[in-house]
């Protein structure tokens, strides 16, 4: 008897320090795979299970412990209507979870008898769960965790102390816990905070390169007219809460909120649709009927976003161009000097590193190096009047992917390709005045034209068109999906045609206000406003010296202090999840169905990319350093949530275009980028 399935349904409003425990040990035995926690639907008191799966997330590490939502409240009903949802050909065994302190063992003890009758009878309505279920009964002899009056941990007792504003109470009742973690379940269980998720990988990690990416940081003059640009464009945003609203560039001209939908170096980030607080609840629903139906190519060929590294390339003044940060948009590196500049960050490794950093980082100069020259001579093959046409003296770049074997990081390519995705004009200042979608496809057909597309190190190659197909249970995902997303529309009474940024305005009001009122403030609306716009948008035209000159309460301008230097990167994350959860999981559904990848063999690279979590996850284990422990654990509830090691494909994600704007779907890949592109080196 093993590999077995351990069902523990129950109301956990909220999940307590002691139902944490009990999992916890139904997990450790040897004959349990998996431990799922049933919640059912009702409120209790205050707290919703929406707040309980916040909870458990945050207090859970175990990636063999899951939490499912149910439609029954009842706990037995529960766990016989998962068993009669299991699929006909199902042959698992399943346990009902229980101890043997409680009266709840009486259930156990029928469990077992009633599977088998429903197996071989049914249920009343004919119904039958699959003859290959097993039912078996396993029990932990084990003392329930208590207060120090001897008192079990109840959801009850845990419930008052919220009501009681008790943390203390509350504190007890997670005795395994650390503080923090305990004092942010407490939070979200008050109301100020949801789910944690972890921060954009690429924007944390990009490591040696993030000075090139954000070399555009404005100076005095710009930083005024920023201001200028926002402030208008929030009191016009402020008129038109009620209505569906357009960006129009010619009433607000371009700043850094309207950053362009592009990827790595020059071009910046690429937008998940989740970025984009333009788009509609509406608007939401479309992507994911597009997506679920393998229909993303409705307005352009959907193409695979490859993991290779990102360059510009230009013509100007008669001779190649390159770029890798905004800095060398409008002063493009010659051939020479992007090989030079690499070569630079190769010494500046051995000076800072050592030998073996150096050896570490020749495949990325090589790859570089090749690049440069197989351009060069590509582009020498071809026309100077047609350079000259295509690239306008230097205002047109081709965005490009190298994609160089030796240089992998996450994703396997057994071939040395140049990848064009796009081309994009920028104006005198460097700032992008369009985008050309097709502009990749073109380029490379004019280099095959001059039969200059096979090189010394590399072959050039368009953007690959990834083959989508309609999700298996398409109608069942949609509407799961729009369920979620009606959720959040209603949460704050919007509507469908309301953009996305205004469930982030009211969530941000929310946290502020309760704040202000816990501490007895009387807050103006205009401070909230204030608040709201720097949290949620970035929007520090207001100096923060002068806004906390505006605060009179001391001890929320104490908070406002402490939580503009820190504790708000962490609230963004939270008013963000929910939209990243969707399309991160809608990613994996897009992505398991997709075909056309560009790695040789798609099995095969996946099976290395497991094999190498798995022999990372076991050294990082070993070196049991507590924070990276911490971070891989981290990691590797993301992938859990998005379907476990069987959401990993052998790609980086698909790039679709959407009303005009491109964006892209990633599904399971950010979670093993962090592990395998960054905790990897840890070790």
């Amino acid at each position: 008897m093993n590999n077995i399935t351990v069902l523990f349904p129950g109301g956990f409003k909220p999940i307590t320090g002691a139902h944490l425990a009990l999992a916890q040990r139904y997990a450790e035995s040897p004959i349990v795979n998996q431990v799922i926690l049933l919640i059912g639907p009702t409120d209790r008191f205050g707290i919703t299970r929406k707040q309980t799966i916040a909870m458990f997330n945050l207090l859970n590490n175990n990636p063999n412990i899951q939490i499912q939502s149910t439609l029954f409240d009842s706990p037995i009903t529960a766990a016989y209507e998962y068993l009669f949802a299991l699929p006909e050909d199902d042959t698992g065994q399943y346990a009902m979870a229980a101890s043997t302190k409680g009266n709840d063992y009486v259930r156990v003890k029928t469990f077992v008898a009633n599977v088998d009758k429903y197996i071989n009878i049914g249920d009343k309505s004919g119904r039958r769960i699959p003859i290959g279920v097993n039912a078996t009964e396993i029990s932990m002899n084990v003392d329930p965790l208590t207060y120090d009056n001897g008192d079990p941990i109840s959801a009850t007792i845990v419930r008052q102390s919220i009501q009681d504003n008790d943390f203390d109470t509350f504190r007890s009742s997670y005795p395994q816990f650390e503080d923090a973690l305990v004092k942010n379940a407490w939070q979200i269980c008050k109301g100020v905070q949801e789910a944690l998720f972890s921060k954009n990988w690429w924007i944390n990690n990009l490591q040696e390169e993030v000075d090139e990416v954000f070399a555009a940081t404005m100076n005095n003059a710009e930083t005024a007219n920023h201001k200028k640009k926002i402030n208008k464009l929030n009191k016009f945003l402020d008129r038109k809460q009620d209505a569906s609203f357009v960006y129009d560039f010619d009433q607000f001209p371009k700043t850094v909120m309207g950053v362009p939908l592009m990827e790595g170096g020059a071009a910046g980030h690429m937008a998940h649709p989740w970025d984009d607080h333009g788009l509609t609840f509406n608007d939401m629903k479309e992507i994911v009927s597009r997506a679920l139906e393998g229909r993303l190519d409705i307005e352009q060929a959907v193409t695979e976003k490859t993991d290779g590294q990102n360059i510009f390339v230009t013509w100007k003044n008669n001779e190649i161009g390159f770029a890798r940060g905004s800095g060398t948009i409008t002063n493009p590196m010659t051939t020479s000097e992007i090989i030079a500049d690499f070569q630079r960050k190769q010494q500046k490794a051995i000076a800072e590193k050592g030998a073996e950093a150096g050896a570490n980082y020749q495949p990325v100069v090589d790859a570089y190096q090749a690049c440069a020259e197989d351009l060069t001579q590509a582009f020498n093959a071809i026309p100077e009047n047609t350079l000259t046409q295509i690239f306008k003296n230097g205002r047109v770049f081709a965005n490009m992917e190298i994609i160089y074997p030796a240089t992998k990081n996450v994703i396997a390519y057994d071939k040395a390709h140049l990848q064009f995705h796009n081309l994009v004009e920028y104006d005198e200042t460097g700032k992008v005045v369009e985008t050309d979608l097709t502009g990749g496809a073109t380029m490379q057909k004019i280099i095959e034209d001059a039969n200059a597309h096979m090189q010394k190190t590399f072959s050039f190659i368009p953007p690959q068109r990834i083959k989508l197909g309609q999700v298996y249970d398409f109608e069942d995902q949609q509407a799961a999906f729009f369920s979620e997303i009606a959720q959040l529309q209603t949460k704050f009474n919007l509507k469908e045609t309301d953009v996305i940024s205004e469930y982030h305005k009211s969530w941000w009001r929310d946290v502020i206000k309760s704040k202000a009122q816990q501490l007895g403030y009387d807050i103006t609306d205009e401070l909230v406003d204030t608040l709201m716009y720097r949290w949620s948008f970035n929007d520090k035209s207001t100096n923060i010296s002068i806004l906390k000159k505006q605060i009179v309460n001391p001890e929320f301008l104490a908070w406002v202090d402490e939580f503009d230097k820190k504790d708000f990167k962490q609230f963004k994350k939270q008013n963000l999840e929910p939209f990243e959860s969707i399309f991160l999981r809608l990613g994996v559904l897009v992505l398991q169905n997709a075909t056309n990848f560009l790695a040789a063999n798609p099995d095969q690279t996946v099976q290395e990319i497991k094999t190498e979590l798995a022999q990372l996850i076991k050294d990082l284990q070993v070196k049991g350093d507590a924070a990276t422990i911490q971070k891989l654990e981290h990691e590797l509830r993301r992938i859990q949530k998005l379907g476990g090691f069987d959401a990993i494909v052998p790609t980086e994600g698909v790039v679709f275009t959407f009303q005009g704007n491109t964006y892209k779907m990633t599904g399971a890949f950010a979670p093993v980028n962090q592990l395998l592109g960054v905790l990897k080196y840890t070790r």
